[in-house]
């Protein structure tokens, strides 16, 4: 008898701890990236020192991976008296494993509700505005530009460093027909961490015809953005029946718990 399967579809090597914890409750994981990841080559004047600023903001775990391993491989060390800040718990936990970062220098939002987005990182970040006079925003080659306008809004001087590039995977006939494979037990259900994401699935949807098991699938979203791009996404493809979509955090534990809500769904 086949398992209740779970699409895991974060970026190379952030899937296997939720592998391993739906493997204990009984799920089976497919591990498929949705989106590759490749490190920018920067060269020295196109490189951000953090000496330069006065809080370094980091967008996503990838994002603290990258620039960290670039700061080492130019024989640096995070410097004392420079704050970093995190959009999120993830990402906050990922710097404060840095060599030579302070836990107390790591400003992130702290409620467990919290969306662990941008808007929420701004209200810890307000308070401090009169202190900041530099900061630099280390992500993607794109990204949202909401809150470096903000902090531009209120005479801040912001940069935005490119440290690493995405691109969507794009999966094998024969992960295509694991998936279709996982459907015999008529239940598979989808993370998607993005709408960057989303949109990969989508296209690896349509490339291998898996329409219809795009249309059978529930889903696990970790922002409300992302869950109106995927309504969006079904409507462009001709599904119009409400899909089974359940919203969490991004914590690990609620990423799985959702995952087994949707599939223990009759």
């Amino acid at each position: 008898m086949n398992l209740p399967c779970v699409l895991l579809t974060r970026p190379a090597g952030r899937n296997e701890t939720l592998s391993a914890a739906l493997a204990v409750q009984g799920f089976s994981s497919l591990v498929l990236p949705a989106l590759s990841l490749q490190a920018q080559n920067l060269s020295e004047e196109q490189w951000q020192d953090p000496n330069d600023f006065d809080l370094v903001l980091f967008v996503s775990s990838s994002a603290v991976n990258f620039y960290f391993a670039a700061l080492q491989a130019r024989g640096r060390s995070w410097p004392n008296n420079v704050l970093l800040a995190a959009v999120g718990l993830a990402t906050a936990t990922r710097l404060r494993a840095q060599p030579g970062v302070s836990s107390q220098a790591v400003l992130h939002p702290e409620s467990a509700d919290s969306l662990q987005d941008s808007e929420a990182l701004w209200t810890v970040l307000e308070p401090r505005l009169t202190q900041i006079k530099r900061v630099l925003i280390v992500r993607g080659h794109n990204g949202r530009e909401w809150l470096g306008q903000q902090l531009e809004s209120r005479g801040i001087q912001v940069q935005r460093l490119a440290i690493y590039q995405r691109s969507p995977a794009q999966w094998s006939v024969e992960q295509g027909l694991q998936i279709r494979t996982s459907l015999q037990t008529g239940r598979l259900a989808v993370l998607l961490s993005s709408s960057q994401s989303a949109d990969a699935v989508f296209a690896n949807v349509q490339s291998l015809g898996l329409m219809d098991v795009w249309a059978r699938c529930a889903y696990v979203v970790i922002h409300p953005r992302i869950e109106e791009h995927l309504q969006s996404l079904l409507l462009q493809a001709g599904i119009t029946a409400p899909p089974v979509v359940k919203r969490c955090t991004p914590d690990d534990d609620d990423i799985v718990a959702a995952l087994m809500a949707v599939l223990s769904r009759d």
